[in-house]
């Protein structure tokens, strides 16, 4: 009997933890919830700063010397809903990352701040070495910082200042001594944050054609294309659509929008791209792409 008695207490604190413990359960945190909890645990360990919720899984936060940073919690979020830590670990990993920031001169705190992901063509990494070794017998690299997103696309990461933007090359990542992955983190979170405070968002074309279901994306005539990779842009997109969409981005400024089953619409603009792209300034892509829960897919017409 007592033997059955404690068997039947046991399975019950099993249980019982692992309603705690485990997202899957009950105990699962909304992201407003997560964010919420993320700010309460944060404050415990920088008693200076003044926090302020911009989303459901944004904060700004200002520290004492009124240097306000950024900080998205989405990749945290995804962790924690795929069971791969612990929320204890999450938030631990997190403020750690945060301190690191913290450490640094308050001019490198000032240049993350301004730090933005930037969207150019894959070719822009040909061209500008070709120019770079134009004059010159030697042969000298890329000088900035990117990464490949695709056969048409690659990721820079830019300081944008009052006066002008300047690519980070592999001088200022060592200056700044943090991983590169926690660098794109923090530029994705201020182009978020950015785009937020802007109102950014996608905007009906008025056509003489009533049935026209083209939408643009509207910001500063700078980050449109590179908002597109941002989870602003996908919650904005999923709440103009039901579904998925095809989309392009000639340039940096302009990005067009349809329903994927608008097949009219989108060879519109999939020829207006194509068409267009080799007499814009800061040109991007002339292709079409299908847009479906923040992925990118090229449309083969």
């Amino acid at each position: 009997m007592k033997k059955a008695l404690f068997l039947s207490c046991a399975l019950a604190l099993s249980v019982a933890f692992s309603a705690v413990s485990s997202p899957s359960s009950s105990a699962f945190l909304s992201e407003q919830a997560f964010t919420k909890a993320y700010v309460k645990e944060a404050k415990k360990h920088f008693k200076d700063a003044k926090f302020k919720v911009t989303g459901e899984l944004t904060i700004e936060v200002t520290h004492s010397e009124n240097m306000t940073q950024s900080t998205d919690l989405t990749n945290a979020y995804l962790r924690y809903s795929n069971e791969k830590a612990s929320l204890k670990d999450i938030f631990s990993d997190h403020i750690a990352s945060a301190k690191s920031i913290n450490s640094l001169t308050d001019e490198s705190k000032l240049q993350l701040s301004q730090l933005r992901p930037v969207i150019k063509p894959a070719a822009y990494i040909d061209n500008i070495t070709a120019q770079i070794n134009q004059s010159g017998d030697s042969d000298i690299p890329f000088p900035f910082y990117y990464e490949q997103l695709n056969d048409e696309l690659v990721l820079l990461l830019a300081i944008d200042t009052p006066t002008s933007i300047q690519y980070v090359g592999q001088e200022k990542l060592a200056e700044f001594n943090l991983p590169v992955k926690q660098l794109k983190d923090i530029a994705k979170s201020n182009l978020e944050s950015y785009l937020a405070k802007i109102g950014a968002k996608l905007q009906k074309i008025d056509q003489k054609d009533e049935t026209s279901n083209i939408y643009m994306f509207i910001a500063d005539e700078i980050y449109e294309a590179s908002a597109v990779f941002s989870n602003y842009f996908e919650q904005q997109i999923k709440a103009t659509f039901n579904g998925p969409v095809g989309l392009v981005f000639p340039n940096r400024s302009s990005v067009l929008v349809v329903p994927l089953d608008d097949e009219a619409g989108l060879y519109q603009i999939a020829m207006l791209a194509y068409s267009e792209y080799p007499n814009l300034s800061y040109n991007v892509s002339p292709f079409a792409y299908e847009y479906k829960d923040g992925v990118l897919k090229r449309i083969e017409f």
